[in-house]
């Protein structure tokens, strides 16, 4: 019996490999339109070319919760953006929603980066960096 033939091969239930992240890298995206900056981040391997335009679409219709005073309305908005967002990419394994509005920021938290500190990890530090360049 050779070495090797006793191993299994990996287990393809889930979507993403956290060790093997070429399979499912986290992907970032910065959007300005609205004034402030609206940090949306995924872990997914769904096709991101439609991300643009649900995130775009989904702030506009829910304006009225962006331009409000309230910081309950900004808290909401960022869970209801995340939970969106999972509901077009139905491969995704975690999402980061980040908004710095009015000296505020607001963050959601779903799968990966809720539940694995690596994940936030990654995730705030290239927000850090990418921020300061």
């Amino acid at each position: 019996m050779k070495k090797n033939e006793n191993l299994e091969a990996p287990s393809l239930s889930s979507f993403t490999r956290l060790t093997e992240k070429s399979f499912s890298p986290l992907v970032i995206r910065k959007y300005t339109k609205f004034g402030f900056p609206i940090f949306v981040g995924i872990i997914t391997d769904d096709d991101l070319d439609a991300l643009d335009s649900i995130v775009i679409d989904f702030i506009k219709k829910k304006k009225n919760l962006w331009t409000s005073d309230s910081i309950q309305d900004k808290r909401q908005l960022a869970g209801l953006l995340s939970e969106r967002i999972t509901q077009v990419f139905l491969k995704t394994e975690g999402v980061a929603v980040t908004f710095y509005i009015d000296k505020a920021c607001v963050s959601s938290l779903f799968g990966d980066f809720m539940n694995h500190f690596q994940c936030k990890f990654e995730y705030y530090s290239l927000l850090m960096m990418s921020t300061n360049i």
